[in-house]
């Protein structure tokens, strides 16, 4: 447990020259955001491709961890895995946070703001796959010349991957905030960082399947708690909908009805 303090306190040193209301807001995303994701409507929307694909990588985990295993690790995936690691700290969240500190006051609060909900995304996740990595499952397909970040928080588990998370937590903030276009970058990272988890053989395709999801319901739930209206219209479009299901009766036929604020 002194390790999940140390991951949680670590952002929290780092950031201490910032704004101290700012810093007490994201670690109240990152507190409301582990309760309040669940839930969260717009989670309802993930749940379907979450569970199918994850199901469907843990019953075919060895043939397709294998395969990829027998490919060649490309340099690029390679330096980006690797640089999970230094983005578990908190470096970008803090440059995003001074870099809006030095804009105009509107671009500035929205870029802020994304600074805090992406620092609250990364570590609640980071905390969750820690936690869920002491149940119970599979180890690690390789377990030998193991470094100190890939089992000091976490439990023999390899599932779910924390290498993965500063890039997907990322690809769902900027999704939010800044629409598709800008989030190809942090989508085409985390694409890179589960390749090179895979086939270095340090984690199975399940285990980076799952901190993919687990990324999207901690962004939901943050995103929850934050209560920012100036979402991407992309992301409005998809998910601010206010969809609701119901039953309609047409000439005496029964059937469903999908209702939706434009």
């Amino acid at each position: 447990m002194s390790r999940f303090l140390f991951l949680l306190i670590l952002p929290c040193l780092c950031f201490a020259k910032a704004e101290y209301q700012d810093l007490k807001e994201s670690i109240s995303y990152l507190w409301q955001g582990s309760y309040m994701q669940f839930g969260e409507v717009n989670n309802a929307y993930y749940l379907l491709p979450a569970l199918s694909t994850t199901v469907y990588s843990f019953e075919h985990d060895k043939r397709l961890s294998d395969h990829q295993r027998s490919k060649k690790l490309r340099k690029i995936y390679d330096i980006t895995g690797d640089l999970g690691i230094a983005f578990n700290f908190p470096i970008v969240p803090i440059s995003i946070y001074y870099l809006g500190k030095s804009q105009q006051e509107e671009t500035g609060s929205k870029t802020i703001q994304f600074a805090k909900e992406y620092m609250a995304t990364m570590y609640l996740t980071l905390i969750e796959t820690g936690l869920i990595s002491y149940i119970p499952s599979h180890e690690r397909p390789y377990k030998e010349e193991q470094s100190f970040w890939e089992t000091a928080f976490r439990g023999k588990n390899s599932f779910p991957s924390g290498h993965i998370v500063p890039y997907s937590a990322l690809f769902f903030k900027t999704l939010q905030f800044y629409g598709p276009y800008w989030a190809t970058i942090p989508g085409v990272l985390t694409y890179f960082a589960s390749m090179q988890r895979v086939r270095e053989g340090r984690h199975y395709v399940s285990d980076v399947v799952g901190a993919f999801w687990l990324s999207a319901f901690a962004s939901e739930g943050v995103r929850a708690a934050g209560k920012y209206k100036k979402n991407h219209p992309f992301y409005k479009f998809i998910f601010e909908r206010e969809a609701k299901v119901s039953i309609i009766i047409h000439r005496g036929v029964v059937g469903p009805a999908i209702t939706f604020n434009l």
